[in-house]
């Protein structure tokens, strides 16, 4: 049953996401009093993150080894080429600074672990996937707080680095102890697959909250946001450039210049292009306060397209296979 419903939550995650966008517009703008909500949206938050660290393993932080191409692509990628590439696009197509500050911020953030359910279903490299997850998580408790400072003060804005870091205590490093202590116990206290059987749960909280999220975040700026829409129409090209390019771009660089095999290749597609909302969501809201409120409209108008461009690719799986068997 719950995998059932797990499938469903994430299979049509377009579907429900733009479901709680108009919904929360909807009836935000005809009760101005649900801005209330936004008093529960930190606690929403660790319900949405420490599920999502459950499925990081230090038996795969052991084999990095074997993952090391893979894995050094990965973050060139994830941490250098994407921050500057968005930045890039957003000066082109972006006027307000704090969209431009959401954005950048999200072109740091490392993949979400649907992206490991995505590599699973391209029948590519779960190992250095689940590796990539692992190390980017890490690596974003050390560049978060550095990058964010720097691209708050291209905002106009000021956060000094011990503030951000101070959120990312309870956003992101107590989640991922929790997540790793919780993955460790089941793992040795109970018969091995227990965690497969269980892994389900973790996802359905995951979505669950993360939908729950956007609906808050939507509700409570749905004025503002009406009032800016224009602007905000600006990120869809931003949104499709970048992953139109970086894929193409992707395909060709660990093909003819990196020498990866296919899963490889797709293994760093999905953990890596792909950027995770939540936890976006998560820091905007954390570290901006009000502000970041509508800041965070940008990462969930980005899941809109960000999931099917990740779906349609995945469609056309054997040709990429094809491709890297040429």
């Amino acid at each position: 049953m719950i995998k059932k419903i797990q499938k469903n939550l994430s299979k049509n995650m377009l579907s429900y996401t733009l479901l709680v966008i108009i919904g929360g517009l909807i009836l935000g703008k005809m009760f101005p009093q649900l801005k209330s909500l936004s008093a529960i949206i930190l606690y929403v938050v660790f319900i949405m993150i420490y599920p999502m660290m459950v499925n990081i393993s230090l038996n795969h932080l052991k084999k990095v080894r074997g993952s090391t191409k893979p894995l050094i692509t990965s973050l060139v990628l994830n941490f250098v080429y994407a921050p500057l590439f968005i930045y890039a696009l957003s000066s082109i197509f972006i006027h307000d600074p704090q969209i431009k500050l959401a954005l950048m911020l999200l072109s740091i953030a490392p993949a979400s672990s649907m992206g490991l359910g995505y590599i699973g279903l391209a029948e590519g490299h779960m190992l250095s996937g689940a590796i990539i997850v692992a190390f980017a998580f890490i690596a974003s408790i050390f560049i978060y707080p550095l990058a964010g400072s720097f691209f708050a003060g291209q905002a106009h804005l000021t956060v000094p680095v011990s503030m951000i870091l101070k959120n990312l205590i309870w956003i992101l490093v107590v989640p991922l102890v929790l997540g790793i202590i919780t993955r460790e116990y089941v793992e040795h206290k109970h018969e091995e697959g227990t965690f497969e059987k269980i892994k389900p749960y973790f996802s359905t909280v995951t979505l669950s909250a993360l939908y729950l999220l956007i609906f808050i975040i939507f509700a409570s700026k749905a004025g503002l946001i009406i009032k800016n829409w224009r602007e905000i129409l600006l990120i869809a090209p931003v949104v499709l450039i970048y992953y139109g390019f970086t894929i193409w771009l992707s395909l060709r660089v660990n093909k003819k210049i990196i020498k990866l095999d296919y899963g490889q290749h797709q293994s760093i597609v999905f953990t890596s292009i792909s950027k995770n909302v939540a936890l976006t969501i998560a820091i905007l809201v954390a570290v901006f306060g009000e502000k970041g409120m509508y800041m965070s409209i940008v990462p969930a108008i980005v899941a809109l397209f960000q999931a099917p461009i990740l779906m349609a690719y995945l469609h056309f799986r054997e040709y990429v296979k094809r491709y890297f068997l040429t």
